[in-house]
């Protein structure tokens, strides 16, 4: 029966395509935390700090003490700007988190014709009228519950306003995630973002739709004397018919891989490498308690690199 109905699960998803827009809640999808960008993005079954809120909201059950985390990302050189702001509030039966999103840049150029319903020539050259910007942002509400010893469940609801040139879009969307801790050191991680399908409504009266992204995880932790070895990895499956714009596909179900590993040493300073969905990332940690701090970076065979900080405090 629950293979039945994993199969129907996936065939509904599948179905979703003819309603989707491919990318277009891509600005979600590039993750938060410069730790999660140094291990590749494979961090679906590893957090546990103020960033669940959009890794997974299962995370959110995980926190130990009151958090606040702060990151900021050149993305794609300084095409774009990243940042991200989170407070965690553990409970001893559950956590939530508060946190928000920002995405945006500037240098849209708004151009037009000195003489619109003439024959395009010398003459006639598009000038630049204005210089605007543009920005995405999403505003999360995360709780997260364990369920025994070894299992936690968690949910996160999700406000959307973009505002691109002279036109805005508003959104509601709610994603769904769990981790199962089957052994010591052990964890396994699954994350269904915009599960009930994302709307995107613009005020020009467009309409995008946002389909669920399913993100599997696992990872596993050795320690040995003042050092700890942890390696995940991570899958995210999605439905719009991305084809050869993903790293695998089938039809209309498409599949981007992450590998991360990580080394620390007392808990204190760790290095960090992996692939996000084949490209290389890089970084490193330090943790003075209360305070820590992450860089990472992204290597893109096509853009720039991306660099990545967070700041995190316990309070």
């Amino acid at each position: 029966m629950r293979r039945l109905l994993f199969s129907f699960f996936l065939s509904v998803l599948a179905c979703l395509d003819a309603f989707a827009t491919k990318f277009a809640g891509e600005f979600l999808n590039l993750g938060v935390g410069a730790r999660g960008l140094g291990m590749g993005g494979a961090f679906v079954s590893v957090v546990d700090d103020a960033t669940s809120g959009w890794w997974n909201p299962a995370g959110a059950a995980r926190l130990t003490s009151r958090e606040g985390v702060f990151m900021h990302a050149e993305t794609f050189g300084s095409l774009l700007n990243h940042d991200y702001l989170a407070i965690g509030l553990p409970n001893e039966k559950f956590g939530i988190i508060f946190s928000a999103i920002r995405l945006g840049g500037g240098g849209i150029k708004v151009t037009q014709l000195p003489y619109p319903d003439s024959v395009i020539g010398d003459q006639n050259r598009p000038y630049v009228v204005k210089v605007k910007g543009h920005g995405d942002y999403a505003f999360l509400a995360t709780y997260g519950q364990a369920k025994g010893e070894n299992l936690y469940w968690g949910a996160t609801v999700k406000l959307i306003y973009r505002s691109i040139v002279d036109n805005s879009a508003k959104g509601i969307g709610a994603d769904i995630g769990g981790l199962w801790h089957p052994r010591t050191n052990w964890w396994v991680g699954v994350t269904v973002t915009d599960f009930t399908s994302t709307l995107l409504a613009y005020d020009t009266g467009r309409k995008e739709t946002i389909t669920p992204t399913i993100k599997l995880g696992t990872s596993y932790t050795y320690r040995y004397s003042d050092f700890t070895f942890l390696g995940a990895f991570g899958s995210d499956l999605r439905f719009e018919g991305r084809k050869a714009e993903a790293q695998y596909y089938q039809g209309s179900i498409s599949a981007d891989n992450h590998y991360g590993f990580e080394m620390g040493y007392l808990q204190k300073g760790f290095a960090r490498a992996g692939f996000d969905a084949g490209n290389f990332t890089a970084g490193g940690g330090v943790k003075i308690h209360p305070v820590k701090v992450d860089f990472a970076f992204l290597t893109h065979p096509a853009l720039d690199n991306s660099y990545r900080v967070s700041l995190g405090i316990e309070f």
